[in-house]
């Protein structure tokens, strides 16, 4: 069953790179191609540094990739890396945007002390996945001459998941803040 979700969840977050193409030439300075974030609490858990290209664009609506990275060095004893990937749409004509989103948040425990009981566990290094479906709101401002904004992101990130040992689902509400800097790649020519 686990794998059937992984399988649906990349097939539709990849499944428009053909596409693609027409929207990345767009000249609309309100969505940029690139973002680059820092998110606190948010899909991450604690912080995670995002990058995210958009895949598809139309007049008002944007669909976005996402991947990140959050190193936990908690103890000297527990080392945990944590990939939140996603798929966010951002809906809006302004600089204003509702984003909805789903996402999953693989958690890598390369703890020595790792302990679980069989089966807590399907590969080595530690692997576990928890469900991140996301609501929010993101704001961008005006762009700069070379097309560059600053961006702020709000957003509800519950994390979904399934106790191993008791077989019963879980539900963390949660909440995260983004701050980060969008860009186009269209950098104009200098006059000379």
């Amino acid at each position: 069953m686990k794998s059937g979700w992984l399988v649906f969840f990349f097939a539709f977050t990849f499944s428009f790179s053909g596409l693609a193409q027409i929207s990345l030439q767009d000249k609309n300075r309100n969505i940029n191609r690139n973002n680059v974030y820092l998110e606190l609490g948010g899909t991450g858990y604690y912080y995670s540094i995002n990058y995210e290209l958009l895949i598809v664009k139309s007049s008002a609506t944007a669909l976005f990739g996402r991947i990140g990275l959050e190193y936990l060095p908690i103890r000297d004893a527990d080392r945990m890396v944590h990939f939140p990937l996603a798929a966010n749409l951002l809906l809006g004509k302004k600089r204003s945007k509702l984003e909805i989103g789903f996402g999953a948040l693989f958690r890598l425990d390369f703890s020595p002390n790792n302990i679980g009981g069989e089966g807590y566990y399907l590969t080595n290094p530690p692997t576990r996945i928890f469900m991140a479906p996301v609501i929010g709101y993101r704001w961008n401002s005006k762009p700069n001459e070379y097309g560059e904004q600053f961006m702020i992101r709000a957003t509800f990130t519950p994390l979904l998941g399934m106790n191993v040992f008791s077989s019963t689902p879980f539900f963390v509400p949660w909440a995260g803040i983004s701050f980060g800097r969008t860009w186009q790649n269209n950098w104009p020519k200098k006059s000379k």
